[in-house]
C-alpha cells in the first residue's frame, strides 16, 4: 500500500509528561516494527497549553519524524480538539488515543492486521479495569454490530466512550458531524454505536490496554452524573433512528439502570425533573437493588 490507512490522534493539554511518555510509546512501537510507517501516521493536537508542552513537541518533532503535530491558537475544549483531529487526519481510519491510557506493546501492529485482514467499520480494543477483562462477550468479527454494541454497554457502560479503545472509519464520523451531540463531552459514545450502525466490526479478545480508573480531567461526581443521564441516556434514546431496534435499546437502559441506580438515586438532587423522567426505566430488580448500590457505592467511597 502507498496509501496510509490510519491515523492514530493524540488531543493533549497542559500534560507535558503524558504527552511525552505516550510519544515515547509510539516511537517504540515505530522503532520495533520499521513497516508500520507504511500504514499508519500519528498526529499530535496541543489545546493551547500553558505548560512546556508546546516546547517539547517542537524539540521532540527534530528529533523523531513518526509524527507530526498542530499547536491550535486557543483552547478548543476536549471535543473541539477531537473534531479538529478528525478535521487533520487524511486516511482512511482515524484512532483517538488519550495521553494518559497504557497500552501495550504490539497493538498498533494488531490494529494494522485487523483494519487489512478485515476491513472493519469499527474496532473495539478489549482492555483491563482492575485487572479483569472489560468485555467477555464474543468476539472477532461481528456482523451484527448493533447487537453487538448493545452488548458491550450492557457489560460495562463505559466500553465504548473510552476513545483509545475505538478505532473509527473516518468518514462514518463525518457523515454525523452536524448531529447536535457530535460536541457533547461524551460524544466518543455516538461515535461508537454509530459506527457499528455501517457493517461489520471487530472486536478483540486480547486486552491490549489498562484503564486508568478515575484518570479522566472531568471526573468529578457532579460531572459524571450529568454525563450518565443527560448525555447518555439521550444518545441511547436516539439509537432507534439509527436503525438500532427500539425494543433492545429499552432493554439495554434498564439494565444501565438496574447498575446505576446508586448514582442515579444521588443524582435526583442535582436534577429533580430529569432524574423523574428517567423512572420510566425502572425495573422491579432495579428497585430491589437500589438499597444494595448505595451501600456498595458507599463502602468504595
Amino acid at each position: 500500500m502507498s496509501k496510509k490507512r490510519l491515523t492514530i490522534c493524540l488531543p493533549t493539554y497542559n500534560r507535558y509528561k503524558f504527552i511525552k511518555n505516550q510519544l515515547g510509546f509510539f516511537n517504540t512501537e515505530f522503532k520495533n516494527n520499521k513497516n508500520l510507517s507504511e500504514h499508519v501516521e500519528v498526529m499530535v493536537a496541543d489545546n493551547a497549553s500553558s505548560d512546556k508542552t508546546a516546547e517539547f513537541l517542537v524539540k521532540y518533532k527534530k528529533e523523531n519524524n513518526f509524527f507530526n503535530y498542530v499547536i491550535n491558537p486557543e483552547n478548543l475544549g476536549l471535543v473541539g480538539n477531537i473534531v479538529n483531529l478528525l478535521d487533520l487526519a487524511d486516511t482512511e481510519y482515524v484512532w483517538f488515543v488519550s495521553d494518559d491510557d497504557e497500552l501495550n506493546p504490539g497493538v498498533v501492529q494488531r490494529v494494522v492486521e485487523i483494519i487489512e485482514n478485515n476491513n472493519p467499520e469499527y474496532v473495539f480494543l478489549n482492555f483491563l479495569v482492575f485487572g479483569k477483562k472489560n468485555f467477555t462477550g464474543t468476539c472477532g468479527l461481528r456482523k451484527d454490530s448493533k447487537e453487538a454494541a448493545l452488548e458491550v454497554y450492557k457489560e460495562d457502560y463505559g466500553s465504548l466512550i473510552l476513545m483509545t479503545a475505538c478505532i473509527h472509519k473516518k468518514n462514518n464520523l463525518l457523515e454525523i458531524k452536524d448531529n447536535d451531540m457530535f460536541r457533547w463531552l461524551s460524544a466518543p459514545l455516538l461515535y461508537s454505536f454509530y459506527s457499528c450502525t455501517k457493517g461489520p466490526i471487530y472486536l478483540t479478545n486480547e486486552s491490549w490496554l489498562n484503564y486508568r480508573h478515575g484518570g479522566a480531567s472531568y471526573a468529578s461526581f457532579k460531572t459524571v452524573s450529568k454525563l450518565k443521564f443527560e448525555e447518555f441516556i439521550p444518545i441511547l434514546e436516539s439509537l432507534p433512528k439509527f436503525g438500532y431496534n427500539k425494543k433492545d435499546v429499552r432493554e439495554t437502559i434498564k439494565i444501565f439502570f438496574e447498575k446505576q441506580s446508586h448514582a442515579h438515586f444521588l443524582y435526583n438532587f442535582i436534577n429533580l425533573p430529569n432524574a423523574l423522567r428517567l423512572y420510566k426505566y425502572y425495573s422491579l430488580k432495579t428497585v430491589i437493588r437500589l438499597p444494595l448500590n448505595v451501600l456498595s457505592f458507599l463502602k468504595k467511597g
